[in-house]
């Protein structure tokens, strides 16, 4: 039972579970499979590996008294490898402080280990706060259509497109805020690649066409673009009007029938539309560049249009500074793990034994070559 205890506290169990975690992430990644990171055996591995760097966090400060003890012994049972004239004040000269019958220097260094531990849990917590507490709002935007946010900030698209100019694939929402401090910002978001406008992180999920009905009537001849991405009546007085249903992407006309397809590439598109207009009552499909006349209005069948799906995201500010104080203790921790080695001396007869946490034979020759430079 001991063995077991040691292992799920012991780094290598910390760095399986890492090696599984990426693994799952670039899986998520390549392939697009964001449920990943809700699932349960994605949530189960997270959770595994907080709870190792917890316990490793929490042995290492008990250890800490330890690994200055036996840094201690080590320097009183090895052998003299510095001779030096005064050695108590060539000692504390180097900031060697006594404790007990040896002398120590740099043993915040010993706190290097507990730091990146305690900075990768912290870390851990910032990347599950971020996850469950962002607030999430997904928002279907047409162009000119404002989308107002929590803040104050309104949001707006200014285009959308499916393809470049090369044919190749790419969707791409071209949008604008306005926020609440006046400024206004532009950017475009991608897929994969979400643009940040204040606190606001906007990704671009998906698309759809949206039906593009001009309506005209005898009071405003202007025509007026009423853009539809679900059923809607659209009458004035209530009752004659035209009711649409849905978009047909690809509409063929073979032997005398119609086949239809509900495809999402608009190849042959067509309007499935109920006309009510007094005692007519029809549902017939109307091929874009038709214009029907009903309760007094006429209604122009436009090209359907792509709109994008967006998701919008937010999460707390202090989530950020959690993150980036979790960096910066890790850095430190890794600072004082590689640059900071403690060291500990003992004045024996023959002269001062010095020994390190690592192997610290660089740091001897300096002060061996200090020595014959100011003896």
């Amino acid at each position: 039972m001991k063995k077991i205890y040691q292992f799920l506290c012991s780094m290598r169990f910390g760095m399986i579970l890492l090696l599984l975690i990426a693994v799952l992430c670039v899986i998520a990644t390549a392939l697009g499979m964001d449920g990943i990171y809700a699932s349960w055996y994605f949530i189960a591995l997270f959770a595994m590996l907080g709870f190792n760097l917890l316990f490793c966090s929490v042995l290492r400060v008990f250890h800490l008294e330890k690994q200055k003890q036996g840094l201690s012994q080590k320097a009183i049972h090895s052998e003299v490898n510095l001779c030096v004239t005064d050695e108590t004040n060539w000692l504390k000269n180097h900031h060697f402080k006594q404790d007990g019958e040896v002398y120590l220097r740099n043993t915040f260094g010993f706190l290097g280990a507990f730091f990146t531990h305690f900075a990768m849990l912290l870390l851990m917590a910032a990347a599950a706060c971020i996850f469950l507490l962002a607030d999430t709002q997904d928002a279907v935007l047409f162009p000119g259509d404002p989308l107002p946010l929590s803040d104050g900030s309104v949001l707006y698209l200014e285009n959308f497109s499916l393809k470049e100019d090369t044919g190749e694939t790419r969707y791409r929402s071209t949008l604008s805020a306005l926020l609440p401090s006046g400024e206004e910002v532009h950017g475009d978001a991608e897929v994969n690649h979400p643009v940040k406008f204040g606190r606001y992180k906007i990704y671009q999920q998906n698309f759809g066409y949206a039906a593009v009905i001009g309506v005209k009537t005898d009071e405003a001849p202007a025509e007026e673009p009423i853009w539809l991405d679900e059923p809607a009546f659209l009458s004035l007085d209530g009752e004659n009007g035209i009711y649409y249903t849905q978009i047909f992407g690809n509409v063929v006309e073979h032997d005398g029938e119609v086949l239809v397809s509900r495809s999402g590439e608009m190849v042959n598109p067509a309007y499935e539309v109920r006309v009510i207009d007094g005692e007519k009552d029809e549902t017939s499909l109307i091929y874009p560049g038709t214009a029907v006349h009903a309760g007094g209005v006429t209604f122009s069948f436009h090209e359907p249009q792509p709109y994008p799906g967006l998701r919008i995201k937010t999460q707390p500010e202090w989530t950020l500074w959690l993150l980036y104080f979790s960096f910066a203790l890790m850095l430190l921790g890794l600072y004082l793990c590689f640059f900071i080695i403690p060291e500990a001396a003992h004045i024996k007869k023959e002269g001062l034994t010095i020994v390190g946490r690592k192997d610290i034979s660089d740091q001897i020759e300096h002060y061996k070559e200090e020595m014959e430079t100011n003896p």
